[in-house]
């Protein structure tokens, strides 16, 4: 039996099965995404059931013809660390996303998707915020990637803090269908090499980045 404070054998949200329900907005895609609700907060397990501190919240909804996402992250005493050219090891929001939610499939498929979400490392002066795709690692096949048209972000940074609010176009996500395939594979973490790493659910001594069946599933329609 474990002792109190001392780190628990197994990772405890390895015990739930999480269903999630995205927040519905009567919105259209836009380069120049708004804030959302307090209804789109979404759990963060892996520091809630650990115990940890929290420094994120993040909120997810699905619009007309887009996916939207929010990260607040507070507590900071330096600025994020981004670059576009480096958006797996970049601070910021990431997104694991499978249209046909494939909870037998423990290797990504065309329809498995992964983004970055970050608050700087664009431009000359590597200030402004971004978003990215990029392969998942071990896939057995990987979608195409999607046009930038079809993504959009803002930010802003602040004394100990960062929001960023980005979009993702239904034509960014292969295979998504919310008639037939309502729900969705899905898991984020906000990373960051100041505070660490908070998740829905698990950390990432699993492989949670390359395996669709450890992901929570979220209700689009």
């Amino acid at each position: 039996m474990n002792e109190p404070n001392e780190t628990p054998l197994i990772d405890p949200s390895l015990l739930v099965r999480l269903r999630l329900k995205a927040h519905q907005l009567d919105r259209s895609f836009s380069d120049r995404p708004e804030a959302l609700p307090d209804e789109a907060i979404l759990p963060c397990l892996s520091s809630e059931l650990a115990g940890d501190s929290k420094f994120a919240q993040v909120r997810v909804a699905v619009g007309q013809d887009a996916l939207y996402f929010q990260a607040d992250v507070q507590g900071k005493k330096q600025l994020p660390w981004c670059r576009e050219s480096r958006l797996e090891d970049s601070d910021g929001l990431h997104v694991w996303i499978d249209t046909r939610n494939s909870r037998e499939v423990h290797r990504a498929t065309k329809f498995c998707h992964r983004f970055g979400f970050s608050p700087m490392g664009r431009g000359p002066k590597a200030d402004l915020p971004f978003v990215g795709w990029a392969p998942i690692n071990r896939a057995r096949e990987s979608p195409p990637p999607p046009p930038d048209d079809r993504l959009s972000i803002r930010a802003r940074i602040s004394e100990g803090r960062y929001r960023l609010v980005a979009a993702l176009h239904f034509d960014a996500l292969t295979g998504l269908d919310l008639q037939d395939f309502p729900v969705v594979g899905f898991y984020f973490a906000v990373a960051d090499r100041e505070l660490g790493w908070q998740s829905v659910a698990l950390q990432p001594d699993l492989p949670v980045m390359d395996n669709p069946s450890l992901w929570a599933q979220l209700t689009l329609a």
